[in-house]
């Protein structure tokens, strides 16, 4: 029998026809050759620096890698799997033990890969990396005992295997032409070159195995094979929206937004200068200066300068996120032709304009001529594990960390983002973990080739330093300049330009009580005006949502009839209710996360109309919220009233007080924030601040406002922020209270140091142990973790730290079933087929919660059968309203309230 014969009876998919593996791995080496030459002559010198090669010959060679993606299907393991492709294997002379046990084909790879890429000459480590890294192209690198498995079914083959599985390695050298790196006497390559290959051989592998795309029984012997593939590789990238990058022209600042630069606008492109390689900005100003227009024309300039192939734009929340992206759309639709945009988080479904984006697609004509001009969304790039590999993006940064946490494919998301221009906003707004994976994720966005811009209002020194540090390598200068500022990172250097001081705005400050009853009496006695008041906690919400008084129930369309005018946006249902009306024509609303999807939408929208930039305003109207109004919505008050909380949280809640310019009742015409502390600064039971924030936090904010009268806007932001996260001395408290201060200092240096190995551990923080999953004695050993890990004990392990939580669908009963609503005339489909309106509709009613013992007992009962079989659905449990957890309370869905947890 001849080696040829043999190598050419291993298949990689069964059917009739059936594909040789000869022929799939030529087609995935095929899908990555035509990638490499989409992507921006940048990424083309990425790739040639990683292998000391020209762009030419590393394209090969990358190509040549990614093809030898599944050659570890050429093992009897996988052959058996098909009766008939394995009895075609027999009769060309390649035989089976008995009782092999099934190893995923992925750890071959990397057993073969490491034998046979050292035999062509390159060094051991460079093999090993390199072979574990393709090994890994369905999500996760092999561990130690898998290995041992494989190993085990190796012993006493027959040696003609490697002899097919030589053949197999030589005909793809002599196809592709590939040339061997040049690595010098070293013999080492760095980790993100390695990630490069990892994450382009899981990406060209899903593309090579649609046989829409690629059909199979195609003969691979064919001389013209490969360049065939080549041309199935171009249509299949042209269906899914993967265009070839064009630099488009550039253009000056007011060709994008229809007014002239501000101070901050004008110092960004000053700083920049003509960069030479990837930088790192940051951007230090005041709410509401204009850091967005700033970040999107920095993203223009860089592509301009060092050919970057898109923007991902990522923010604090899902409503920041669904605020902004109307506005990077736009854009982006005045540079580019037909923009491929993402919107990328948990909902984005739920958006309107991204969903009409995603009805406009049709994957097969993407690109077509004479198709609508516009962004388009490719409903390809909409799938979970694919969003980030879409040119341009807006979502949350969660997607981003995901990148850097040992999750399935981690590396593809960290692929999406190489050489692009990464804009976080809002980095204040995160914990120690979360802003530890924001170092790690700063480190492999340098290391990709990618710039980022990172803008805050209120950032403590120590943490600006860390961010400054984690990309230039090593320590900063100290010194950067007068807030606000802007800082520019290129290389090991710095350079920075403050800005002009913002106009001074002081805010009165007046401590009242925490109590709902008096609280609400002061907010009624407040009125006329647009009053907001910004609580902690969803119970507390509840509860002075309710003591505001009892009032008629308020609808969308009701509210519209009240103002005389339609409310602007794509809001929802006419008849959801929104909020209520008090007997003296008061409009009070409520809006915190406890809502299903659906509804708290449509009271975003609501809250946005009616207390936002534009628009006249009802003359009486209270909004009562909690964190989810601090930064995601853009809201203006006439007077605020605010919790205790940390004093960035504090500036933040403050400037949303005379936000915008405009005729202020009478009573409110300078800014007042009314500032909740609780008698003897008790903050556990019943308030429970103490679960949401640190106590020595906010003890130190209490401390630092003691005898203040007023904060004065942005000019005493620094000094606060220092006095409060960098002086954490108990003795500067008074007497009384230094001994509490102490102890829950120890206590709160003890939780950062615990999130700072936990993040450490989980993620990707040291770049040379990309591959090194199994190495750490903690929960990664033990789980692989989904990036939409459901497991309670795994879930809060994500991107940031916090009580595990679960996403239920709230259901009536009624009769005999179970009902979206409580007429009982959407029945909730539980069984057979669920079509995708049918789909749709349970995702938005959909709720996180979190209180104990809800996400320990529902993530232990299995969806609905239908549910497990939809992507959207999967991850939601059905949840009769009334159910009792834990004999301590019951679940209600109030109209008003939304989800209550009613004490029994």
């Amino acid at each position: 029998m001849s080696v040829e014969k043999m190598a050419l009876a291993l298949w990689a998919k069964s059917g009739d026809p059936y594909h040789p593996l000869l022929a799939h791995m030529l087609d995935t080496a095929a899908v990555a050759h035509e990638v490499l030459f989409r992507e921006p002559s940048q990424t083309l010198a990425l790739h040639a620096q990683d292998w000391n090669l020209s762009p030419g010959e590393a394209v090969r060679w990358v190509a040549l890698l990614v093809g030898l993606h599944d050659l570890g299907k050429a093992s009897p393991v996988f052959q058996r799997g098909w009766p008939e492709g394995a009895r075609w294997v027999q009769e060309a002379g390649l035989t089976f033990k008995e009782d092999l046990d099934w190893v995923a084909h992925g750890v071959f790879t990397e057993l073969f890969l490491k034998r046979l890429l050292k035999e062509r000459g390159l060094p051991g480590r460079v093999a090993n990396d390199l072979a574990a890294a393709l090994g890994a192209h369905h999500g996760f690198p092999a561990n130690a005992e898998e290995k041992k498995v494989a190993r085990r079914q190796l012993t006493g083959e027959d040696p003609l295997w490697w002899e097919a599985r030589r053949w197999l390695v030589d005909n793809l050298l002599r196809r592709l032409q590939a040339p061997l790196p040049r690595l010098g006497s070293e013999g080492e390559v760095r980790p993100e070159a390695v990630l490069r290959v990892m994450a382009l051989a899981s990406f060209a592998d899903w593309v090579a195995s649609d046989p829409d795309f690629f059909p199979y029984g195609r003969d691979p012997l064919s001389p013209s094979y490969f360049e065939e593939a080549q041309r199935l590789a171009k249509k299949a990238l042209d269906r899914l929206g993967w265009r070839p990058f064009r630099l488009p022209p550039r253009r000056d600042f007011a060709s994008f937004f229809p007014f002239q630069p501000n101070p901050l606008q004008r110092s960004l492109p000053e700083a920049l200068g003509n960069p030479k390689e990837p930088v790192l900005v940051l951007v230090e100003a005041p709410m509401g200066t204009g850091k967005t227009e700033a970040a999107l024309y920095a993203h223009h300039l860089l592509q301009q300068a060092l050919h970057h192939r898109g923007l991902y734009v990522g923010l604090p929340t899902q409503a920041t996120a669904n605020g902004l992206f109307p506005r990077v759309q736009a854009f982006l639709e005045k540079t580019l032709e037909k923009p491929e945009i993402q919107l990328q988080h948990g909902t984005a479904l739920l958006n309107p304009r991204y969903a009409q984006l995603l009805e406009r697609a049709n994957p097969t004509q993407v690109g077509d001529e004479g198709e609508e001009g516009g962004a388009v969304a490719s409903a390809w790039f909409s799938a979970r594990k694919r969003a980030m590999l879409a040119p341009n993006g807006v979502g949350t940064l969660d997607q981003a960390l995901l990148g850097v946490l040992r999750v399935k494919h981690h590396f593809v998301r960290l692929w999406g983002l190489m050489n692009r221009v990464v804009v976080l906003d809002e980095v204040h707004a995160y914990d120690v973990y979360t802003s530890e994976l924001l170092g790690t994720l700063l480190r492999w966005l340098k290391a990709l080739g990618s710039s980022a811009i990172v803008m805050t209002a209120t950032l403590p020194p120590s943490r600006r330093r860390k961010l400054l540090q984690a990309w230039a390598e090593g320590e900063v200068a100290q010194d950067l300049g007068a807030y606000p500022r802007v800082a520019v990172v290129e290389g090991g250097g710095i350079r920075y330009r403050s800005l002009p001081q913002a106009q001074e705005v002081e805010v009165a400050l007046k401590r009242v009580s925490v109590g709902v009853e008096e609280l609400a009496k002061t907010l009624k006695e407040a009125l006329p005006g647009a009053i907001g008041a910004l609580v902690n906690t969803v119970d507390r919400a509840q509860g002075l949502y309710t003591a505001l008084g009892a009032g008629r129930q308020l609808t969308l369309g009701e509210l519209e009839q009240r103002l005389g005018r339609a409310l602007e946006g794509e809001l929802l249902e006419r008849n959801g209710v929104v909020g209520k009306v008090l007997a003296d024509g008061t409009l009070v609303f409520l809006l915190h996360a406890r809502f299903p999807a659906e509804e708290r939408a449509l009271r975003e929208g609501v809250v946005l109309n009616l207390f936002g930039k534009g628009g006249p305003r009802p003359e009486r109207a209270i909004l009562v919220a909690t964190q989810v109004a601090e930064q995601s919505l853009d809201l203006d008050f006439d007077l605020l009233y605010t919790d205790l909380a940390p004093i960035d949280l504090l500036f933040q809640r403050a400037g949303r007080l005379h936000r915008h310019k405009r005729e202020r009742p009478e009573g409110h015409m300078s800014p007042r924030l009314l500032l909740g502390v609780p008698a003897g600064l008790h903050f556990g039971k019943p308030l429970y601040w103490d679960a949401v924030y640190e106590e020595f936090v906010l003890l130190s904010t209490w401390r630092a406002l003691q005898g203040r009268a007023s904060l004065r806007l942005p000019q005493d932001l620094e000094a606060l922020l220092e006095e409060v996260y960098e002086k954490e001395d108990p003795g500067r408290f008074p007497m009384d209270l230094q001994e509490r201060a102490r102890r829950s200092l120890k206590r709160l240096q003890e939780h950062r140091e615990k999130e700072a190995q936990t993040a450490k551990s989980l993620s990707l923080s040291d770049l040379g142990h990309l591959l090194a999953y199994w190495d750490v004695g903690n929960l990664v050993a033990r789980e692989r973790l989904e990036d939409d890990e459901e497991k309670a004990e795994t879930q809060r392990l994500l991107t940031r730290l916090g009580d595990p939580s679960v996403a239920v669908v709230p259901l009536f009963r009624v009769g005999e079933g179970l009902y979206l609503d409580r007429k009982g005339h959407r029945r909730a489909p539980l069984k057979g087929q669920v079509s995708p309106e049918e789909a749709e509709a349970l995702f938005r009613r959909a709720v996180r919660l979190s209180r104990y013992p809800l996400p320990q007992t529902l993530l232990q009962e299995e969806p609905p059968a239908p549910w497990r079989k939809s992507g959207l659905l999967r991850g939601l449990r059905p949840l009769e309203v009334g159910r009792v957890f834990g004999g301590a309370f019951r679940i209600e869905l109030d109209p008003e309230l939304g989800v209550v947890y009613r004490p029994l």
